[in-house]
Order: structure tokens, then C-alpha cells, then sequence
């Protein structure tokens, strides 16, 4: 089996790629603004006006090893989460346009730190064939506005891996993507998208390194680090968006690992 992984570098935010699945429609009666729809073969997806944000609805509910969970930019549907001991693993419903351009919508499970930080989880997909942009992050970002810095590692439902920062509050985002596929025989025409097995994002200093196992093998550094400059607390997390602005899916995180240390990705 060959196995390619292919690296994108965006300079700056610009709309997606046009995408090869429809995503579904709204649910009747809840109205959506038309650049809140996703990019598809019949739709252009733009950034949101730059006036428009949303105030985040915390909830008040620990999950997990997670202080409390939060709707950043309030979603036209209301998110939720819970976590099962025995499996270690977190359920995330959610709605949300995005995690992208200059605000955010998405369920976000948090706890507030600060110093050197190692993220890890495994990205488990209720549905493989549901939307194929909707993306589960490992986020770190400096408070609980739509529009907040940050910097994510997230896992996209059509195999994708990225490193994504907003240097600024209110800017826009950049990233460096990761794609890989197979080829189940020298033969073959066609690949196949690989899903990461274990993504994980590390802080040391003002330096993010974005960490994956495509397959199983120990996890590993992918790319060049980001620098990224934080000052005091900041919230760290599992974050998921559907990528629909009214349609909640729902995504599996397992197996995390969150230390206030660099050196424990793992």
C-alpha cells in the first residue's frame, strides 16, 4: 500500500475549496444568513460581516477533566456534551458555520491554564459519511468571544489535519494542511483518504507544534512549529463544529491527554 501525505500552505483565510458533497439543508424555520451556508458546487462561502458576532453562552457544566463548556458564537442550535468514564471518551453535539475567517461557532470544552501545554486526543466519527468539513480542534485561545486569538490542531471528517491560528483578534485565520492518502495497489486510480488516528498539539514557550499518527504509529511531529505569542491564562480544550450553521452533528474525542507540561503528547 502506498501512503502519500500532501502539505498545503495558506497565507491568508480565503474561502473553501469547492467542495465535492452537498451539504443538507437548514432545518425549516430557523433562518440562516446566506454567508453562514458552506461552500458547495452551487454556493460560495464568504467571511461573516466583520460587525457581526454572537456572545458565547457558557453553560456552567463540568465534563470530564473540562471546567465548564461553552457555545462560542452561540450557533443557531444549542450544542451539548458529555463524557463516559468507562470508555474515556467525550460525546460533542454540535451546530456552528465554522471555526474560521475572523469568528467562530462551535461546542467548546474548556479549562483555564497557563505555561507550557500537551494536548492529544483520538477523533472518532459517530457517522463517516455525515458533512466531510465539520472538524473537531484541540484548541487554545485567549478567552470565550467569537472572535478571540487562538491557535487549533483539528481533524476534519474528510481526513484533512491542520494547524490554524488567528494572530489577532477580530483577523483572520491561516493555516498549514495536512492530507494523506492510500493506494491499495500500484494499479489502482483511485485513493483513499486516510483519518488521522491521534492528533495532538504541543506549547513550549510561544512555540505550537502540531503532532499526528496517521495510522497507528507513534505519534510524531508534523510540520515546522507555529509561533504564537499568549500572555497570561488562556482557555485550552476540545472544540467541534459541524460546519452547518443550524445542523447539529455529533463527534467522539477519546483517549485525552491534557498536562501542563511540553514533552507529555503522547
Amino acid at each position: 500500500m502506498r501512503v502519500v501525505i500532501t502539505t498545503i500552505l495558506l497565507a491568508a483565510a480565503s474561502p473553501a475549496l469547492a467542495q465535492s458533497l452537498i451539504p443538507p439543508p437548514p432545518p425549516p424555520g430557523i433562518a440562516v444568513p446566506d454567508w453562514a451556508l458552506p461552500q458547495s458546487p452551487t454556493h460560495k462561502q464568504i467571511a461573516p460581516p466583520m460587525d457581526f458576532h454572537r456572545a458565547t453562552i457558557t453553560y456552567n457544566k463540568p465534563v470530564g477533566m473540562f471546567e465548564n463548556q461553552s457555545d462560542v458564537g452561540a450557533a443557531l442550535v444549542p450544542g451539548s456534551a458529555s463524557y463516559d468514564v468507562a470508555s474515556k471518551t467525550y460525546t460533542i453535539t454540535s451546530a456552528g458555520y465554522n471555526i474560521w475567517y475572523q469568528r467562530d461557532e462551535f461546542r467548546f470544552l474548556w479549562k483555564k491554564m497557563q505555561g507550557d501545554v500537551s494536548l492529544s486526543a483520538n477523533v472518532v466519527w459517530t457517522d463517516i459519511n455525515e458533512f466531510h468539513d465539520r472538524k473537531v480542534a484541540l484548541v487554545i485561545r485567549d478567552d470565550l468571544d467569537d472572535d478571540s486569538r487562538e491557535i487549533v490542531a483539528a481533524q476534519h471528517g474528510n481526513g484533512m489535519v491542520h494547524i490554524a491560528w488567528r494572530a489577532a483578534k477580530t483577523g483572520q485565520m491561516r493555516d498549514v494542511e495536512y492530507r494523506a492518502t492510500h493506494q491499495a495497489k500500484p494499479t489502482d486510480k483511485d485513493w483513499t483518504a486516510i483519518h488521522a488516528a491521534r492528533i495532538g498539539i504541543e506549547k513550549k514557550g510561544d512555540r505550537f507544534q502540531l503532532w499526528v499518527s496517521w495510522q497507528g504509529e507513534p505519534i510524531h511531529p508534523e510540520g515546522a512549529p507555529v509561533t504564537f505569542k499568549t500572555s497570561g491564562p488562556f482557555y485550552v480544550g476540545l472544540g467541534f463544529t459541524s460546519h452547518l450553521p443550524a445542523n447539529a452533528l455529533t463527534a467522539k474525542v477519546a483517549d485525552v491527554v491534557l498536562e501542563n507540561r511540553a514533552g507529555a503528547v503522547r
